[in-house]
């Protein structure tokens, strides 16, 4: 037999907020499937990156190791993209280029080191679109 769990309802200004029972589980196992998925799930770091004519704006300099999501915004009135290169130059990942008001998600395994970011639309990051991003333990 299950134990019966109660519903708690709190007034808070006037309103009434419905409090749902705490989850329990068996030792060692997850309450629900989402906590399962959530208990596996790698900690993934947001980084927002703006574009615009000619500057690239990161809005985190250094980030922990593990995936990092950058998320690209164009604010400007050209397409711009977002390519990241490791200390070696090598490219890690790229987005597809963006038009003006759009956004893009690029999503990366990154290691500890300095990566580079930078536009490779025309001649937009000798134009000074470029930034620098450390990724430290």
């Amino acid at each position: 037999m299950r134990p019966r769990l109660l519903t708690t309802v709190v007034a808070v200004a006037g309103l009434a907020v419905v409090v749902p029972p705490p989850v329990t589980a068996e030792p060692g196992r997850p309450a629900t499937a989402a906590a399962a998925a959530t208990a596996r799930r790698p900690v993934s770091t947001a980084v927002g990156v703006a574009a615009r004519e000619f500057r690239l704006s990161v809005y985190r300099l250094r980030v922990r190791a593990g995936e990092v999501r950058f998320n690209l915004t164009n604010y400007g009135e050209d397409v711009h993209d977002l390519v990241v290169r490791d200390s070696r130059g090598r490219v890690r990942g790229r987005t597809a280029e963006v038009r003006p008001g759009r956004r893009a998600v690029l999503a990366l395994r990154l290691g500890r080191g300095a990566y580079r970011l930078s536009c490779d639309v025309a001649d937009h990051a000798s134009r000074g679109m470029r930034a620098g991003l450390k990724v430290v333990r």
